[in-house]
């Protein structure tokens, strides 16, 4: 503009706001029309400037106080497609208006219900654009990107003297990407934002800003002490995009994977995609039901650990620290352990004084012992004799005695018998793999959330130490506890577990170099009776 140009400011009867020649005012050096804002009025332009580049968009306001650039816009496709687009943070579009077939967007039937909009397209070498006018001067309309991410088109009415909204898209707010921002979830039920759990707003009523965490998470200061972090269960949560699946995964294997990477902020597990990961911000979570297409589904969501006593919508309380999860494995090692002994005592109490019937014939009790000295248990006639002396013999000083691998073999069907909840074939199973380094596979999601896997595996070892094949080398319920408690002490590899495939030859060489002369004990039975 020069200098000695008289210029003038202006705001035309189209809302045009424009500066221009005081004394040649079809002379305009700027227009508020090439800059929209959030609003689209009436002969403004949306589209591109072909030879600057120059992109024309709405960008809604960051709330609805403050005019300053927001996080939804939309726009014309700058690839020359022919359709708006609705973007969140200028990258991630997440609503498309269809194609223009000459009179109306595709996915907009709305348009051609109206006789009082005109638009027209225009594509050459200079620009592709968008504009619009009316057929009665007398009205007014303008075109908005508001704060929650839809676009409108709106129609001033005489008499009710209003804004009419004549149509909007999407249609469900639900179909706005990240309505709540990083770590918000928008309840689709009710309409509303709220930040997860163990989180606050960054900005107060600006969700576009999302929300962060109350307290950091421990994992990201590793020189700090005392409780550690967890996950927080959400149900009915249309899960977000950008996932990292790894299908042939444990649910157990999947919980401890994540919280070993600092970086994972929530994962999920089902039957059918496996195991879920999410790291960095999580975006567009919504609750309840389906949601923009999206199944609703149970993901777990990272939490530090002063925030782990917490619960959301349906989701199921995490209670935190090491203490209570000491206490609950402690329970889980301690309890298993001893009600597989019991059961093993009344089981072989009760094969004493009962029958076993083996291949038609039958057996006392006491025919078990056979097995363990005489594995070769088609004894002819003229060994039977000896055979009876030993039983007396074995029977007369042994109120409980020991049983071999092949002896309970027999007794439970080849292990088809379970006896108890312990059962052999968990034990077997745990045993296999602690060898085969995949202990972590035995994670139950019911005990709640490992500090570490090191941790985990800890208490796995001291399990396999409880069920030992020799009694001499299983700890006691003190060391149990000793164990449990003192966490940086090295634990000793655990042996075999008893009834496993294959006994210990060298114990077992003991065992029989000694059972000609065995000692005499004297066991003390209680029998409990109800009253």
């Amino acid at each position: 503009m020069p200098y000695t140009t008289k210029a003038e400011a202006v705001i035309l009867d189209d809302g045009n706001f424009v500066i221009r020649d005081g004394s040649n005012p079809s002379t305009i050096y700027w227009q508020s029309f090439d800059y929209p804002t959030d609003t689209w009025l009436p002969g403004a332009k949306l589209g591109i400037n072909k030879h600057t580049g120059k992109v024309q968009r709405l960008i809604s306001w960051k709330n609805s106080e403050d005019p300053a650039p927001g996080m939804f816009s939309v726009g014309v496709d700058t690839n020359g497609s022919g359709q708006f687009f609705i973007e969140w943070n200028r990258s991630h579009r997440y609503w498309s208006s269809g194609d223009w077939n000459g009179q109306i967007f595709s996915l907009i039937p709305e348009m051609i219900l109206n006789h009082i909009f005109s638009y027209s397209y225009v594509s050459n070498e200079n620009e592709s654009c968008f504009t619009y006018s009316l057929s009665n001067s007398s009205y007014l309309s303008r075109f908005v990107i508001g704060v929650h991410g839809q676009v409108q088109q709106l129609l001033w009415v005489e008499g009710p003297w209003r804004w009419l909204l004549f149509w909007s898209e999407p249609k469900d707010q639900a179909g706005v990407y990240s309505l709540c921002g990083i770590f918000g979830v928008f309840h689709v039920s009710s309409n509303f934002c709220e930040c997860l759990k163990g989180f606050k707003p960054l900005v107060q009523n600006d969700w576009s800003s999302g929300c962060v965490r109350k307290s950091p998470l421990k994992c990201q200061n590793k020189s700090s002490v005392g409780k550690e972090d967890g996950f927080l269960k959400m149900s009915d949560l249309a899960l977000p995009a950008n996932s990292k699946t790894y299908q042939k995964v444990s649910a157990g294997r999947c919980r401890l994977d994540c919280m070993e990477k600092c970086s994972c902020m929530a994962y999920a597990y089902n039957n059918n995609n496996g195991c879920s990961f999410w790291e960095g911000d999580l975006i567009d979570l919504q609750q309840s039901g389906i949601s923009g297409g999206r199944a609703g589904a149970e993901i777990y969501i990272r939490l530090a650990a002063s925030e782990r006593e917490l619960q959301i919508g349906n989701g199921s309380t995490r209670t935190g620290g090491t203490t209570k999860w000491k206490l609950r494995t402690a329970f889980a090692v301690a309890i298993p352990t001893n009600l597989i002994t019991l059961a093993l005592f009344m089981y072989f109490r009760c094969l004493r004084k009962g029958k076993l019937t083996r291949k038609g014939k039958e057996y006392k009790g006491h025919d078990l012992l056979l097995f363990d000295f005489d594995t070769n248990h088609r004894s002819t006639d003229n060994e039977s004799s000896s055979v009876d002396n030993r039983k007396k013999r074995w029977s007369k000083n042994m109120e409980l005695p020991l049983f071999s691998y092949e002896s309970v073999s027999v007794a439970t069907g080849q292990f088809s018998d379970k006896l108890g909840e312990g059962g052999f074939g968990p034990v077997y199973k745990a045993w296999k793999l602690w060898r085969s380094n995949k202990a972590s596979d035995m994670m139950d999601p019911t005990l709640g959330d490992p500090p570490s896997t090191s941790m985990l595996l800890r208490y796995i070892n001291i399990g396999l130490l409880c069920v030992q094949e020799s009694p001499a080398d299983r700890p006691t319920m003190s060391d149990v506890i000793s164990m449990i408690v003192n966490e940086h002490v090295a634990l000793p590899e655990p042996k075999q577990p008893a009834f496993v495939a294959g006994r210990n030859m060298a114990d077992q060489g003991r065992l029989m170099s000694s059972a000609g002369s065995p000692s005499t004990n004297n066991v003390t039975i209680t029998a409990i009776d109800a009253r």
